[in-house]
């Protein structure tokens, strides 16, 4: 866990993801006994992660600051614009991680954008900027994943779906029914007519 405040903030972040997702399972039904400890770690955790914010802000200044070299700092962004995602440059700058926790994220956001990509081509209505807006919001790559299969499956319940072909009107059935046993009957040669 980074100890600068956007990290203390993405942290914070991240066990709300986890109890909404432990919450969410469970609807309907109570938590299991691990279920309920995983709930209550993270909402200790978030109590914890409250008081370092509060206290960063008052102080006016991060937890720790880190400061990035020019070469560390030119790399990063090269390797945002590079990447598509140059609007996570600035971030990682403030942040002050290392050029390899920024290739870290950075290969996160790329499968991210894949992943919206891809359901995209399911669900137009999806926004093309998703997974920028929720990588900003500190959501992990599996975060937006639930999230797409979670608006994927919603779109899908929308639809209808029927296993059988709907009757016309009247009893159909009934009537093909008998007409196919009267020509059995007729060709067999134990009727005698109509």
């Amino acid at each position: 866990m980074s100890n600068t405040l956007p990290g203390l903030r993405r942290a914070r972040t991240a066990a709300s993801a986890r109890m909404t997702k432990l919450a969410t399972a469970a609807r309907g039904r109570s938590m299991t006994d691990d279920e309920q400890h995983d709930f209550d770690a993270a909402a200790g955790e978030i109590a914890s992660l409250d008081e370092k914010i509060a206290a960063a802000e008052a102080e006016g200044t991060e937890v720790k600051d880190k400061t990035v070299s020019r070469a560390d700092a030119a790399e990063i962004v090269k390797l945002c614009v590079d990447s598509g995602v140059p609007m996570m440059a600035s971030a990682m700058l403030a942040e002050g991680i290392s050029v390899e926790d920024a290739k870290t994220r950075v290969a996160a956001a790329g499968k991210a954008k894949d992943l919206v990509a891809l359901a995209r081509r399911k669900d137009a209505n999806i926004p093309a900027d998703l997974a920028a807006t929720m990588l900003a919001e500190g959501k992990s790559v599996e975060d937006i994943r639930a999230a797409l299969f979670d608006r994927l499956v919603a779109a899908e319940e929308k639809t209808s779906i029927s296993s059988h072909v709907p009757a016309a009107d009247g009893n159909v059935g009934l009537s093909s029914s008998r007409a196919s046993m009267q020509r059995e009957l007729k060709r067999a040669g134990l009727t005698t007519g109509a």
